[in-house]
């Protein structure tokens, strides 16, 4: 199993700022640019502008026009930045990969995962929940440290069957004084969509799990 690191995507609101101040500079500089021929043209022919002055804007309009060009420069870089990091996203698709998430999917009566604790702990409680938030699945965790699997039948306490669909797996785990351990759940499954949303890099997956890209730890 290899890691490969996903690409973080621009925000869209990068984007809009940069071709914004190119709209900016723009405007400045066609408008600095009619300012500085309406002065020319209408100046006192007995009295015309001083040779430093004149050279002093020149100076300011070669300034703005400079500005304008580095926009420009700078919105094609960030397009192709963006481009190129939804292409390394892309290249997750039909990929089996390992995530941090609660999600836990069921698919025919078969549920995976696997968590780990920090510290140690004295208590450690598996509980499995449906979409309204119900337990319909409680079981001891392993007390031993590292990384830990947990497996899921389907099925509930009194024996009955639950449908196939996206549960979600929630770890408590506590050290010998009560105090609360943090904990952290991964599955793997296989990348079927790749989203964006507000600007952010989304993995949906087989199961019906959605995770960011930050939540990728490994993919083979």
């Amino acid at each position: 199993m290899t890691t490969t690191p996903s690409a973080a995507a621009l925000t869209g609101a990068t984007a809009k700022t940069a071709t914004d101040e190119t709209k900016k500079a723009t405007v400045d500089y066609e408008s600095f640019l009619k300012l500085l021929t309406a002065q020319l043209r209408n100046q006192d022919p007995l009295a015309p502008m001083d040779a430093t002055q004149f050279m002093t804007q020149l100076a300011q309009l070669s300034t703005v026009e400079q500005s304008m060009k580095t926009n420009d420069t700078l919105t094609e870089v960030l397009d192709t930045l963006k481009s190129s990091g939804m292409r390394m996203d892309m290249a997750f698709l039909g990929r089996k990969v390992e995530a941090t998430t609660t999600s836990l999917p069921l698919a025919g009566g078969k549920a995976e995962s696997a968590y780990t604790v920090s510290g140690t702990p004295a208590s450690v409680k598996v509980e499995v929940l449906n979409a309204a938030g119900a337990v319909v699945h409680s079981a001891a965790g392993s007390l031993q440290s590292g990384r830990q699997s947990f497996a899921w039948n389907g099925r509930t306490a009194s024996g009955a069957t639950m449908p196939d669909g996206l549960y979600t797996l929630r770890i408590t785990a506590k050290d010998k004084d009560g105090k609360a351990l943090e904990t952290a759940s991964v599955i793997a499954d296989t990348v079927t969509e790749v989203r964006t949303v507000d600007g952010a890099t989304q993995f949906v997956l087989k199961g019906g799990a959605t995770v960011g890209a930050g939540a990728i730890l490994s993919a083979s």
